[in-house]
């Protein structure tokens, strides 16, 4: 048996009505609507009229999403500078310690990239899939309204 004051007939009208227009029990909370209850105490009375359950979840941050580089270099790009490279140090008669160090940079940025490259090409595929995943996502949270709406009260 619950610790707090008994739910009134118009709390529990106005919690379900919340909860079919889709918000969850923090949004709930949040609103301001019930200042004398507690988020977990919302909850727990959606459950028990009924009204549905809800996954707990932990706060996350929001992030924006980092755009691709326009001028993101292509594996072609990466070799054919490795070439250029290669070839201007075949030809130097000598070669100091800082030109040395700088080609090999180069080399190592160069067999550093593919691997990259190809993380890379994963996180877009992956990014892909889940923007089809919050399309289904949305899908079906409007069939739900759909139904909601439909079944008699």
């Amino acid at each position: 048996m619950g610790r707090g004051k008994p739910w009134t007939d118009a709390e529990n009208q106005l919690l379900l009505e919340m909860v079919n227009e889709g918000l969850t029990p923090r949004e709930i909370f949040e609103s301001g609507k019930f200042p004398d209850r507690t988020q977990d105490s919302i909850r727990v009375q959606i459950q028990r009229l009924g009204g549905g359950s809800f996954v707990q979840t932990k706060h996350t941050a929001i992030v924006q999403t980092i755009e691709p580089d326009q001028n993101t270099l292509t594996v072609e790009d990466i070799v054919r500078h490795f070439t250029s490279a290669f070839k201007q140090i075949c030809a130097l008669q000598e070669v100091d310690k800082l030109t040395l160090e700088r080609f090999r940079i180069i080399f190592q940025a160069a067999k550093d990239y593919l691997p990259l490259f190809k993380t890379y090409e994963k996180w877009d595929e992956v990014d892909k899939r889940l923007n089809e995943i919050e399309e289904m996502l949305q899908q079906l949270q409007a069939q739900r309204k759909t139904t909601q709406c439909q079944s008699p009260p």
